[in-house]
């Protein structure tokens, strides 16, 4: 029984999580070309508009709403602004490969 309930919550979590998560990407993706000043308010707005879904899917008298919205917005953040670093750290990554040392010359393989 308590299997049962364990793997209950965790296709629970799955369910509230996921769709915020994949908002939240693709919001990054997508707006590309927007600054990073205009795009965390954005990403903020779309966390809580996703978050409000939650309180028309899920139904007035469930315990488990206020849970629910938490995770959902948290996830639709989380998963922004995590996509938002990477897309920095790719952007500030070095354009040029890095020269090899003026008299260094690759080893030679002397078995053959």
């Amino acid at each position: 029984m308590i299997i049962a309930f364990l793997a209950f919550m965790a296709l629970g979590l799955a369910v509230a999580v996921t769709p915020g998560a994949i908002l939240g990407y693709a919001f990054v993706a997508v707006s590309g070309r927007l600054s990073r000043s205009v795009r965390v308010p954005l990403l903020l707005v779309l966390a809580t508009g996703s978050a409000a879904m939650w309180l028309v899917v899920v139904g007035a008298s469930n315990i488990w709403r206020p849970v629910i919205v938490m995770l959902s917005f948290t996830a639709t953040l989380v998963s922004g602004v995590t996509s938002l670093v990477l897309e920095a750290r790719r952007r500030r990554a070095p354009q040029f490969p890095t020269a090899v040392w003026p008299g260094w010359y690759p080893p030679t393989d002397s078995s053959r």
